[in-house]
């Protein structure tokens, strides 16, 4: 039996190689370069998805594009790219994932953090790299979606761990040089300018 921590990696796996035709070949015989371009798709898709609720609101336990909640941004982001199901809480997705340290953290990963001096986690966010995180806020001087970045005082205070729900794109860097940097806003506005869209939003 899978410890729990492998749970998501290995139905996550399951379903992106299903989902791209590399189930139909032994998996020890896909080159370790297919595979890598296909997890760096998924973590594309998954931000794509994330970014196109920027502006959305905050509202608690919210999952619709008229509120979110920090999990709930979580919840809706991995339905849309992805149509699996996440845990609904902060501490329940952190107790889900695999847990990595932030300097191995990608684009497409976690971030966990315990806020206004909390003994519990009780804040998520998606980390987009280059320290910065796409998550719903609840206070502060904008609330809503939005993007923060770890190098600000109050989340450098609050950060708690990272956690990886995504199989690891095995490369230097997040993406191949062919894809935009999805670390920076605007790039990230770029792409979804120039995408199809990929969620109902």
């Amino acid at each position: 039996m899978f410890e729990k921590k492998y749970v998501p990696l290995v139905f996550l796996l399951a379903f992106v190689f299903c989902a791209t035709g590399l189930a139909a070949q032994d998996s020890s015989g896909v080159p370790q370069e297919e595979k890598t371009a296909v997890y760096m798709q998924v973590r594309e898709n998954l931000l794509t998805a994330a970014a196109a609720y920027e502006g959305t609101p905050y509202r608690y336990t919210g999952i619709t594009e008229s509120g979110l909640d920090c999990s709930g941004f979580i919840y809706v982001s991995f339905r849309d790219a992805l149509g699996v199901s996440l845990p609904r809480s902060s501490s329940s997705l952190h107790s889900w994932v695999e847990a990595i340290s932030l300097d191995n953290a990608q684009s497409g990963d976690l971030l966990f953090f315990k806020t206004n001096g909390s003994r519990v986690i009780n804040h998520v966010g998606l980390y987009v790299g280059a320290r910065r995180f796409l998550h719903a806020a609840s206070s502060g001087p904008k609330t809503g979606v939005i993007f923060s970045s770890l190098d600000e005082r109050y989340w450098t205070n609050a950060y708690f761990s990272a956690g990886r729900v995504l199989p690891e794109a095995l490369i230097d860097t997040s993406f191949t040089s062919n894809s935009p940097d999805l670390s920076d806003t605007s790039d990230l506005i770029d792409l979804l300018d120039s995408s199809e869209d990929s969620s109902d939003v």
